[in-house]
């Protein structure tokens, strides 16, 4: 094989994607490609056999397609197979000094002690209190003789890493795991988004994940089993319209319609057949369900050990909603807050629904430039002189 190099494996309720990117060129990617699968509920896998085979494959294709072999897949864990925790930490420096980046790498690096039925798999500083005692994000160049730290845990259950080691054993790559709630945090979600306090949603297929967001941090992680294919199903139900049309109806909802003479949605079969449907009766069907979703919304983060401010705003991600007009407006009204959508900056990754690779992404970048140093310093001068030159 030839040169080896990195890549993030995203684990979505509908899809698995695989994509390896160039660590020279922060974007450049080398490989991109999704394998559909049957997801999962409730924090278990549908057809594990079909996820081994599933992900075995992309890498296999990503070797025989790049001539290149992944040292590292970076793999992001869904919401259903995590939980958050916080903690206080605190480093005494005896005499006064200014923080060092080191200083808060040390105080991450030492995460609790996992147990039978979880692992650390990421941590990250919410709020820092220096002798001031007043709380700040970013603690660097404050002196202090002592930095009491808030530190947010995401633990990854023990089943899904056997299942990924089990995966990683037999494709002879190395996997690391990222939460994917918090790569979008950090990541994807603006600075100034998080250093308020806000509530990202991550609407998928099948599977929806919340987490209040601080600083660089998560505070509270829920999750439950519902998306854009509970919106079709209850097409399904309600109207007897085939799943698989239901979910080509839900690709062309528009709550912003207000027909009055019958309008209709038009849509495509496999078999090329054109199907009808009322627009008013197939809103109001589709309505009642993103309301039930918002209300699934409350019900999650009303179990946080916490009572979210009232002026928190949710940050809408992930594919259920992203190109679905008025349904920002049906949220904000059955939660009672106001809602953005947060897009990537990664292209050609730059829609809601690709928040959480586009995290993956990132996150990795950033454990590079920090591994190598240096290097990682002159390999992004490189990267912008290249992109001047129009190479």
């Amino acid at each position: 094989m030839g040169n080896k190099k990195t890549a993030v494996l995203d684990i979505q309720s509908d899809t698995i994607t695989l994509v390896m990117q160039d660590k020279k060129f922060s974007d450049s990617f080398s490989f991109h490609d999704s394998r559909s699968y049957s997801g999962f509920q409730n924090g278990e896998f549908l057809n594990k056999d079909e996820l081994i085979g599933a992900v075995r494959s992309l890498i296999d294709r990503c070797r025989k397609t790049t001539f290149s072999d992944p040292e590292e897949i970076m793999v992001g864990v869904p919401a259903e197979f995590t939980l958050a925790t916080v903690a206080e930490k605190e480093v005494d420096f005896s005499l006064p000094r200014k923080v060092t980046e080191k200083d808060v790498d040390d105080l991450i690096s030492e995460p609790p002690a996992s147990n039978a039925e979880y692992t650390v798999i990421s941590a990250a500083p919410v709020w820092f209190i220096p002798d001031s005692g007043m709380a700040e994000i970013t603690p660097y160049g404050i002196t202090t003789t002592k930095l009491k730290c808030m530190m947010s845990y995401v633990y990854c259950v023990n089943s899904f890493i056997a299942l990924f080691d089990k995966i990683s054993e037999y494709a002879g790559v190395r996997f690391e795991y990222m939460s994917d709630m918090l790569s979008e945090v950090m990541y994807v979600v603006p600075e100034h988004m998080r250093d308020a306090g806000a509530l990202v949603v991550d609407a998928g297929y099948i599977s929806t994940g919340i987490a209040y967001a601080y600083g660089d941090g998560i505070l509270g992680l829920k999750s439950f089993s519902m998306g854009k294919g509970h919106i079709a199903a209850e097409l399904t139900m309600q109207a007897g319209i085939p799943y698989d049309i239901a979910l080509k109806l839900v690709d062309k909802l528009n709550f912003n319609l207000h027909p009055v003479g019958g309008e209709k949605y038009f849509v495509t079969a496999d078999d090329g057949a054109n199907k009808e449907y009322d627009i008013s009766k197939i809103n109001e069907m589709a309505v009642a369900k993103v309301e039930d979703i918002a209300r699934s919304i409350v019900t999650a983060a009303a179990a946080f050990p916490f009572a979210l401010p009232d002026d928190a705003k949710i940050i809408l991600t992930g594919s259920c909603f992203e190109n679905m007009p008025g349904a920002k407006e049906i949220i904000e009204r059955v939660t009672g807050r106001e809602v953005e959508k947060a897009v990537p900056d990664i292209v050609p990754f730059n829609r809601p629904g690709y928040a959480a690779l586009a995290g993956l992404i990132n996150a990795q970048r950033k454990k590079i430039t920090r591994r190598e140093g240096a290097m990682g310093f002159i390999n992004t001068i490189k990267d912008k002189l290249l992109r001047r030159l129009g190479k």
